[in-house]
């Protein structure tokens, strides 16, 4: 089995700020990588996180890989060499992308958009959770002022998503023929056509990726909580809850990447810190276990990526960690894009 996955590396120059790589998950082997750097435009920025940086959520089909950047979508063979880049004037800070039919849906997540673009990057279609009738009443969203006919790839460099109705739109995903959205800061799903909150869950918040699975289920990573959830898809009601510091190897990388003494005790007395303290560290800018990345295989397991960069292969009706990689060992280098091919 084939597994590419993208990185983010935090407080890295731009250049040096993640990248694609692609792997031989049976045998652990990295078989290509390349870096992933926004260029056609390039961009100064300044912020010391993820933003600008890295690769992002990933698509695979027959011929090539489709990684996101900061502001368009990279075509890649499966050796990882460039093919062409696909872009947009409102393709502003993509996360994840996702298959629908032949188009593409992106997370436009500083604009709070979903945008849908053909493979020549044609708009299809857009959906606008802060103009959205039945969203922007029940969370009191106002919108977003932007000029939606101008070229937008390059305004909203370090702008900071502060402000009160910024939702993170990161992540959708086909149930069917409708679309689901993940707001981030919500912890909500949204089905479209028409418009449903399938998902209202303030345990989620900060979450990142959305799957469908094969059984039909809503899977979801609890980034902050560190913990892999599963949803009804006709009810949305949680169903299981996967605690990833369970594995004893989690908590090794987790023990092995807190920065203080007092974090260890908290930890080892049953207390992990769902957000770390500022009194004892800081402005924090690479948490250890941030979960992004997620996939389910061939074989219908689930891949889920932490950091530091590390995939985790999961049984989800078991729960059982059935195999683990990991690719670096500091915490500021986080997975984010993660997708398989089946040889």
């Amino acid at each position: 089995m084939i597994v590419y996955f993208s990185t983010v590396v935090r407080a890295a120059p731009q250049e040096r700020g993640g990248e694609l790589v692609k792997l031989d998950w049976d045998t652990k082997r990295v078989l290509a990588r390349t870096p992933i750097v926004p260029t056609n435009p390039s961009m100064l920025d300044r912020n010391s996180r993820g933003s600008t940086r890295g690769g992002r959520g990933i698509l695979v089909d027959e011929d090539y890989v489709y990684v996101a950047s900061y502001h368009s979508i990279l075509v890649f063979d499966h050796q990882l060499t460039f093919v062409r880049q696909i872009s947009h004037p409102l393709c502003v800070d993509i996360h994840e992308i996702a298959w629908d039919g032949q188009a593409i849906w992106a997370a436009s997540t500083s604009i709070d958009a979903a945008i849908k673009i053909d493979l020549q990057g044609k708009t299809l279609d857009s959906w606008w959770p802060r103009e959205d009738p039945v969203t922007a009443a029940h969370y009191n969203l106002v919108p977003l002022e932007i000029d939606k006919e101008k070229d937008n790839r390059t305004a909203f460099v370090g702008v900071g998503n502060v402000a009160p109705s910024h939702v993170h739109l990161n992540a959708m995903v086909m149930q069917h023929k409708r679309p689901l959205v993940l707001l981030n800061r919500l912890g909500s799903v949204i089905r479209l056509y028409p418009t449903e909150i399938l998902v209202n869950d303030p345990e989620i918040e900060g979450c990142h990726n959305i799957l469908v699975a094969s059984d039909g289920s809503i899977l979801i990573n609890n980034t902050v909580g560190r913990a892999l959830h599963v949803y009804s898809a006709t009810t949305g009601r949680c169903l299981q809850r996967i605690n990833l510091l369970r594995y004893w190897k989690v908590r090794k990388l987790y023990l092995r990447n807190m920065p203080t003494l007092i974090g260890c005790w908290l930890f080892r007395h049953g207390r992990p810190m769902r957000l770390f303290h500022p009194l004892f560290l800081g402005a924090m800018i690479a948490r250890p276990i941030f979960v992004r990345g997620l996939c389910e295989t061939s074989r219908h397991t689930f891949l889920v990526g932490i950091s530091p960069a590390s995939i985790l292969e999961i049984d989800k009706d078991s729960g059982k960690l059935l195999d683990m990689y990991t690719y670096a060992r500091d915490r500021h280098v986080c997975v984010h894009g993660l997708a398989h091919w089946h040889r």
